[in-house]
Order: C-alpha cells, then structure tokens, then sequence
C-alpha cells in the first residue's frame, strides 16, 4: 500500500528573478536591519504546478540596501493523488519557504561579505505565518500574502573601505 503524502508538490526549479545591493560608505559597526519579506503565490495551474515568489528588501534608508526577488516553481509528484487547494497555506509554511530560504540566506551572505563587511543573516522563516487573501485578476485567481516585517541584525565589525 502507497503512504498518502500530506504535499506531493516538489521543487522543480529555484532562480532569482533580481538582485539589488546598495551600501554607503560608512556603515555603523552593529545596527539592526529592518527588512520586509513579501510572498506571491501563482496557483492558476494547481495542482499540477505552484509558483512561488519570494521578496526580500531593507525597509527604508539604510546604510545597507537590498532587495531580492527569489521564484519557485513546485510540480505536483508523479503517481500521487492529486493536492487540494486546501493545503497551499500548510505547504508554504511547513514547507515551500524551507526548501526556498536557504537560497535567499546564502546569496546575502555571499553578496555581503563581498561588500567588505560581515555577512548579514536574515531571521529564519518560522518567524513567519503565511495566510492567503484571494484576488481575482482577470480570467484566474490567484492566491496572494504577505508576510509580516520582520528584523535582520547586521553585524559589521570588520568593515573595509569598499
């Protein structure tokens, strides 16, 4: 007998759809960050596909600006019964934003550390509860949310000139 999966959505692909990164040129030595993450989900096509897009940016002037747009696109798994509409919040909390924030995580710290200063973390994702709002765009519906701001702290202890 088959298990029944409470998701049989996989990640099919994972790309950056933008990447922006702007710093001055003296920064605190430690400051707090205030981000705002944003979540789009394209549901048009479930359950056969789900696209989710993920933004993070600075809230802001600050003397670290970045704004990244993350996209990823979920296909429903082979030989499993196809997933309710009902399951996209429990998927993107439970799992979507887990097999997504890593991306985000690395690419800032990597972008960041190359600007010659620490490398920023951002907070991790459970911080987070997606709920859907549904708008009706045209001739489909689509499934969008946002997240609540949430803080990164940004420590740049050892800053080089740029």
């Amino acid at each position: 007998m088959t298990q029944e999966i409470r998701f049989p959505l996989r990640l099919q692909k994972a790309f950056f759809k933008s990447l922006q990164f702007k710093r001055s040129p003296t920064i605190p030595e430690r400051s707090q960050l205030p981000i705002s993450v944003l979540l789009r989900v394209l549901d048009k096509d479930f359950p056969d596909t789900l696209q989710i897009e993920l933004k993070v940016e600075t809230v802001g002037e600050q003397p670290l600006a970045l704004s990244l747009e993350l996209v990823g696109q979920f296909s429903q798994v082979e030989d499993r019964p196809k997933a309710d509409r009902s399951v996209i919040p429990s998927f993107i909390n439970e799992q979507a934003l887990h097999m997504l924030w890593p991306y985000m995580v690395q690419m800032i710290r990597l972008v960041t550390g190359q600007m010659g200063m620490s490398p920023v973390d951002i907070p991790i994702p459970y911080l987070f509860n997606f709920q859907p709002q549904e708008q009706t765009t045209g001739s489909s519906v689509e499934t969008k949310g946002n997240f609540v701001s949430s803080v990164a702290t940004v420590d740049t202890g050892n800053v080089r000139d740029p």
